[in-house]
């Protein structure tokens, strides 16, 4: 009894002194309070339109990995139900077409990654696949009977090779910390009822496993929905720098017989059939040339005409666009000025924004009902998955998994446009610090997002500025975030103003920005930072040496020297390098431009105090370049720091990597604006 009633009277005490707590918890929020953060992926509605299957990401600090559940939940709402946690690298829920089980893949012990099934209903996973070089990607046939999957081929190496050291290749358009020899990948088919695998696909082609230089991106293969075909992003080979070379094939099930749906050789993308009849969307460049909108392209799997149905859309939509269920219209995301919004765009006529509210659309998913799933957040709103009952719905929440979120005080963000001196429009993000006070002035960091055809957006810990935003407002500090030229949140024509100005025009257009922030009369401008990752690490690079005022500044994977990246990277970044300053660096009509766009050439007149910061496995962006900016500040006694991150490709890929990350960058700008 004198239990019970201590647990009554304990209780009692904790119901009183929740309010307080939650009353304290309203303080600014704090690195660490990100640790709780639940991100929600891959959203997909069962056949009947009655459910959704998704996954929660959590971060485990203590093994330092991200953990991911299988949930699902019923479209009316309510308590979501845990089918699979805890498995390693669980990604890509698909249900079957019968709706009774989902498949996803996953990585048990030191084997490759599998396909593992789970009812529906709730049950233990059971291994599906057994490919043993591991599955990339895969999709149901409509039928339910067969699963394309994708998987690299064989080494061309024995072990007896191996051991006896007989393993010289040959290296093309790869990275310059490649080991092996590029392999290509390919479709096969597994029977469900014979459980047999045979390879549809051979050659030295290779499906699309690397990232693309400018939109697009990985995608598994997709059925047509007789089940008569497949098609898929085929790479003209198996090198990670050459992404640009890219065509649709189609590829007869039956025989094995394939062709590509087009003349294009390059940069097409995403294929994905209608869910009723033959049509056929993909995404390919606006133009002109690459550097340009990625718009939705319309063909047949038997190929001839193809149709641009976004042309007049005017923005970059992202890879994962989906077919509304009556093959009339499809739903896509790109950004548009601060925000992410998500489009209806019919195969005939003008396509138009969802109203999401002050919601930014990071995912999407469409029911045979015609519902959407959308996981979506905004600046003061963690992510959560939302229902519009049709595309004209408003948003209902489905999940309350970050609803502790909701008890600090975020600071104001607004958006900001502005001119640059040759006319161009720019806008951007400026958020106001914590306890703003009209009438000071303030500190002022500029992040320069990378890129550069993606956009600052008012998401929450998104993008490559993650927390940063929270931090430097409580910090008391302004943050400007320019979507200079090259950006892709304000059209075809501003995204394609990048083509062969690197560095002068954005520079002109981030300078034009802080100026017309400064005559608001709320700028200190003896205290300005300059902050950027990939892109925005060059922008970072190249405003510092070309401008003085900055108090200090942070480059984190920052290109700095075009003919490195064009030498060294891979994840397309070769193409990337090749088509946005028009040739190679051995072209006359561009071989200037490689020194006299690199931030490195200017190097000699950096005084701002630098952090750099690299990925040691970085691709992207070697960290050579990091290595030169470092040498060339230390050499001359300028103050600079150089962190490396161990195992990291283009930014963190682990929990406790992450927030020492973001932990350095805002130390390191406070150690100088708080002076």
């Amino acid at each position: 009894m004198m239990r019970r009633l201590g647990f009554v009277f304990l209780t009692a005490v904790l119901l009183m002194l929740a309010p307080l707590a939650a009353q304290a918890a309203a303080g600014p929020i704090q690195l660490k309070d990100f640790r709780a953060l639940v991100r929600i992926e891959s959203p997909r509605f069962s056949p009947d339109g009655q459910q959704i299957a998704f996954l929660t990401i959590r971060s485990d600090f203590v093994h330092d990995r991200y953990v991911a559940t299988l949930r699902v939940m019923d479209t009316t709402g309510g308590r979501s139900e845990v089918l699979v946690r805890g498995m390693r690298g669980l990604h890509m829920p698909r249900w079957s077409p019968d709706g009774r089980t989902i498949a996803f893949i996953s990585t048990v012990g030191k084997q490759r990654p599998q396909i593992y099934t789970v009812p529906a209903t709730g049950g233990t996973p059971e291994e599906l696949s057994d490919a043993p070089n591991g599955v990339e990607q895969f999709a149901w046939s409509p039928n339910g009977e067969t699963i394309a999957y994708v998987t690299p081929d064989n080494s061309p190496f024995s072990a007896k090779d191996l051991r006896t050291h007989h393993d010289l290749f040959t290296i093309h358009d790869d990275d310059y910390q490649i080991t092996r020899p590029p392999v290509p990948s390919h479709v096969w088919l597994l029977s469900l009822k014979g459980g047999k695998a045979r390879q549809l696909t051979h050659g030295t082609t290779s499906v699309l496993e690397a990232a693309p230089p400018f939109g697009g991106g990985v995608s598994a293969p997709s059925w047509s929905a007789d089940g008569h075909w497949i098609v898929y992003t085929q790479q003209a080979n198996a090198h990670d720098a050459d992404t640009d070379r890219t065509s649709i094939a189609a590829v007869n099930v039956a025989t094995g017989a394939q062709h590509l749906i087009t003349q294009q050789r390059t940069y097409e993308y995403t294929p994905r059939f209608a869910p009723k009849g033959d049509a056929l969307a993909y995404l390919y460049p606006h133009g002109p040339g690459p550097i340009s909108n990625m718009d939705l392209f319309l063909t047949s799997p038997e190929g001839g005409t193809t149709r641009d149905v976004s042309a007049d859309l005017n923005r970059n939509l992202a890879a994962n666009f989906a077919w509304l269920p009556d093959g009339r219209g499809l739903v896509a995301i790109a950004d548009d000025h601060i925000g992410v919004k998500l489009y209806v765009q019919p195969l005939q006529g003008q396509g138009h924004a969802l109203d999401l509210g002050d919601l930014n659309a990071l995912q999407v998913a469409v029911s045979s009902r015609g519902a959407l799933a959308v996981v979506a957040d905004g600046d003061t709103h963690a992510p959560e998955l939302y229902l519009l009952s049709t595309p004209s719905g408003r948003p209902t929440r489905l999940t309350d998994f970050n609803h502790g979120f909701d008890a600090y005080a975020y600071p104001r963000s607004v958006e900001v446009q502005w001119h640059a001196p040759d006319g161009t429009l720019n806008d951007g993000i400026l958020t106001y610090p914590i306890g703003y006070q009209p009438g000071k002035r303030y500190a002022l960091v500029v992040y320069s997002h990378g890129g550069p055809e993606a956009a600052s957006s008012k998401g929450f810990d998104t993008g490559e500025i993650g927390p940063l935003r929270d931090l430097f407002a409580a910090d008391g500090y302004l943050v400007f975030e320019p979507n200079y030229r090259g950006s892709d949140s304000l059209g075809n024509a501003h995204e394609h103003a990048i083509y062969r100005d690197p560095g002068i025009g954005p520079n002109s257009d981030v300078i034009s920005g802080i100026e017309m922030i400064e005559k608001k009369g709320i700028v200190d401008t003896s205290r300005i930072a300059a902050v950027g990752h990939s892109y925005g690490g060059y922008m970072t690079a190249w405003l510092i040496s070309h401008q003085h005022f900055w108090r200090c500044a942070v480059v984190a994977d920052g290109a700095v020297d075009w003919t490195e990246e064009y030498e060294l990277a891979g994840a397309g970044n070769l193409a990337w390098t090749r088509d946005s300053l028009g040739g190679t660096p051995w072209d006359k009509q561009s071989v200037e431009l490689y020194r006299t766009g690199s931030p490195i050439t200017y190097a000699g007149e950096i005084t701002t105090p630098t952090l750099i910061l690299s990925g040691t496995a970085d691709i992207t962006v070697p960290i050579t370049e990091s290595f030169a900016l470092y040498h060339a500040l230390s050499s001359r006694h300028v103050p600079v720091e150089f962190i490396g991150i161990p195992g990291a490709y283009h930014s963190p890929q682990d929990p406790v990597h992450r927030e020492l990350y973001y932990r350095a960058i805002n130390k390191w700008v406070v150690k100088y604006l708080s002076r």
